[in-house]
């Protein structure tokens, strides 16, 4: 089935609309596309579709499988995509999506990202209620004992976090998670779910709960999270109001960074 393109400017360059359009299909393909199945898509010549390929292979911006001849995404794209994100300061972009899940919950609202084993808290906005769970900006602690570094983890392959953690996971309260095997059980439900909670697992008293934030290739960069006090935290408001709505902002400060939810 013929791709439908994007409706051209008159002052455009054909040919450079043509390798817009060529880099965005194998952006959107799993896997590699040939020559042919371009041209198809896109309703361009094989003639044309070569001369693009070759000169966007040249620059690195795709690359080509020497056995099979078919073309996927190339590393300089990947580049550029991570030099868009260092620029768009998830600092700054956050804030607005914080401010909307403060407005929806009133609680307390984070973004946070995760480095060395250990998550980063980035910025917060706070809960009108006098009741709150403090503030964290700059605070660090071990990823598997927050919602917010478990949604990390749950993306991240099992040497990974064996060579993390293996005879090094600390106790914190009664409900902290310290063992590879427990660690393992709960980032499955996490993937299943959606979203992480850190039931006391930290810091008695207070429960959080948190959703993955995805760069353009679907990489966890960052997580939005919610802390909320025990007494207004129960399982019911967890399932039906508090993840629903973290997930939500989540996903929506993703597609800012790019990523197509499935």
């Amino acid at each position: 089935m013929k791709m439908v393109k994007r409706e051209k400017a008159e002052y455009a360059v054909q040919s450079v609309n043509n390798a817009i359009d060529i880099l965005e299909l194998l952006a959107d393909t799993e896997g590699e596309l040939s020559v042919s199945e371009i041209g198809l898509k896109l309703g361009l010549t094989k003639n044309n579709t070569s001369k693009i390929l070759n000169t966007l292979e040249l620059f690195g911006y795709v690359e080509c499988n020497r056995y099979t001849g078919s073309y996927r995404i190339g590393v300089k794209t990947f580049q550029i995509s991570q030099s868009y994100l260092i620029n768009m300061n998830l600092f700054d972009v956050s804030k607005k999506y914080l401010e909307a899940i403060r407005n929806r919950l009133n609680e307390t609202s984070y973004v946070s990202v995760f480095h060395d084993g250990n998550i980063i808290y980035l910025n917060t906005v706070e809960t009108h209620k006098s009741v709150r769970v403090r503030s964290r900006i700059g605070s660090i602690k071990p990823a598997y004992a927050s919602a917010s570094g478990k949604v990390h983890l749950a993306n991240m392959d099992l040497e990974s976090i064996k060579r993390m953690y293996e005879n090094n996971m600390q106790k914190f309260t009664e409900n902290t998670i310290t063992t590879i095997d427990s660690l393992v059980t709960e980032l499955e439900k996490i993937k299943k779910n959606g979203y992480a909670v850190d039931n006391e697992e930290f810091e008695k008293d207070v429960i959080s709960v948190a959703a993955p934030i995805y760069s353009f290739i679907g990489h966890v960069i960052g997580a939005m999270s919610t802390s909320i006090p025990t007494i207004r935290c129960s399982t019911e408001r967890i399932e039906k109001e508090i993840a629903p709505v973290i997930i939500e902002y989540a996903g929506d400060l993703s597609k800012k960074y790019g990523y197509k939810l499935q």
